[in-house]
């Protein structure tokens, strides 16, 4: 009887461990976060044109849009199994981080108020680059998609 206990105990366990394995890695697709991605870079690209003009006219701008980019951030982070898009968005829209952080406090101080058409072109791939990486990982979830990303490439 002892034996048989053991052995039930191990098809319990083999059980629960195969089980486990089923429970996707990734969350799945959702329309909704895809459609985020996609509205918020085109915004976001669309007002970092507007550095060049003096960061003062467009303060409410930009307050609006980080209050959307972290909206879409915690949307995807209530999806069970989306730590990777989380992460993505979370280094994107980061007040102190490299991408929109960086880019709309040197708006924010720079002396002028304003920057230049180089600077603003030149992040603007940089961004461009990390919005079509949150984009490629949520369609891939929908169906396997070859992504590339543009600014890396030239």
């Amino acid at each position: 009887m002892k034996q048989f206990e053991k052995c039930r105990h191990c098809v319990i366990f083999v059980f629960l461990v195969l089980l486990s394995a089923c429970a996707p890695l990734i969350g799945p697709y959702s329309p909704v976060a895809y459609q985020n991605a996609t509205s918020l870079k085109a915004e976001t690209l669309a007002l970092m044109d507007k550095a060049a003009e003096p960061y003062d006219t467009h303060k409410g701008e930009v307050d609006k849009l980080f209050v959307e980019a972290n909206k879409a951030h915690e949307f995807v982070k209530g999806i069970p199994s989306n730590s990777s898009s989380s992460k993505q968005w979370q280094i994107l829209i980061k007040p102190d981080g490299d991408l929109m952080g960086k880019f709309f406090y040197r708006w924010a101080t720079s002396n002028a108020r304003t920057l230049t058409k180089t600077y603003i072109d030149e992040f603007k791939l940089i961004i461009s680059d990390a919005y079509d990486e949150i984009i490629c990982l949520e369609a891939n979830k929908k169906e396997a998609t070859k992504c590339s990303v543009k600014g890396a490439q030239q």
